[in-house]
């Protein structure tokens, strides 16, 4: 597949892991693929985030205004992000060859309406509609010149995307789009946990308890009926230790759970009844805790 698409709870990493997947196929550190870091990689890697107000013109192509004469503004036909990524991937230079991958990443990719996004790009996505035989004409093509009128997606431009199972959004990534996506779950798991902190400035101790904590809670979050898996909590989350204990405070675990699990856990119970809804945040707390599971409420 030309395309992937990285899925998983909140906090499991999937956009560091989409960075790490693109410098391994561009063959370079993920630090290089950094804007402070200017190198041939760049022009080889492409970054965006999606959110509810981007569309078409953002992404493909669309008319902008622009100053004009005597501080008048007009509109001009301009690329997209992802277009201008295509073009330079058309056109091998000293620094890289038309073999050569380019990997664009599209984070939080379900937070936009992806039909508005792409359009025709649909079509243009297909692994055997890539390249020139599979040329479109885009929705502004009459403004352009004859020998710019179709667009196509060449065969070295790899689309990595990321996003959450349980936002509000999901929904709008519709089957069309979905087959022409590979599909990866990122699991809020032992190993994913191992990954995402073993390179941190936390002791052993901290990391160890907090590993503890850490299945405990979504093991107990994996095993409520109306939650399951998708509501985990990633591992993400407990790189915020090191502000509590920064914070000199004695009960890091409690101060932790406090600021940044505990309201995580409300929202996703909010629609319950309230004897239900207080009776698993304690259960949940409790397990967090690693301590016995209260008795259920008569």
């Amino acid at each position: 597949n030309h395309q992937i698409i990285l899925t998983g709870a909140p906090g499991t990493g999937k956009t560091h892991l989409a960075r790490q997947l693109a410098a391994r196929m561009l063959g370079c550190s993920v630090n290089e693929l950094t804007d402070e870091n200017p190198n041939k990689f760049n022009n080889r890697f492409g970054f965006v985030q999606f959110h509810p107000a981007y569309d078409y013109t953002d992404f493909v192509e669309g008319l902008k205004p622009v100053d004009g004469v005597q501080g008048q503004i007009k509109f001009e036909l301009k690329d997209g992000i992802f277009r201008e990524f295509c073009e330079t991937a058309k056109k091998p230079n000293d620094k890289c060859t038309d073999e050569m991958p380019f990997v664009f990443v599209i984070d939080e990719i379900n937070r936009a309406d992806l039909s508005r996004v792409f359009g025709e790009l649909f079509y243009a996505l297909e692994p055997g509609y890539r390249g020139k035989d599979g040329s479109v004409l885009t929705q502004y093509s009459s403004l352009r010149q004859l020998k710019d009128r179709k667009f196509f997606v060449p065969n070295n431009v790899y689309i990595i995307g990321t996003m959450n199972d349980i936002d509000r959004s999901v929904e709008s990534i519709d089957f069309a789009l979905r087959r022409r996506f590979a599909w990866y779950e990122v699991k809020a798991d032992e190993a994913r946990f191992d990954a995402v902190i073993s390179g941190t400035a936390l002791e052993d101790r901290i990391k160890e308890e907090a590993k503890k904590r850490y299945l405990s809670l979504n093991q107990a979050i994996g095993e409520t009926l109306e939650l399951g898996e998708s509501y985990q909590i990633g591992p993400a989350y407990f790189l915020k230790l090191q502000k509590c204990i920064a914070a000199a405070n004695n009960d890091i675990w409690t101060t932790f759970w406090k600021r940044h699990l505990e309201l995580l856990i409300r929202e996703y119970v909010r629609g319950w009844p309230k004897s239900k809804k207080d009776e698993q945040i304690k259960k949940f707390e409790a397990a967090y805790k690693l301590a016995p599971e209260p008795p259920a409420q008569s």
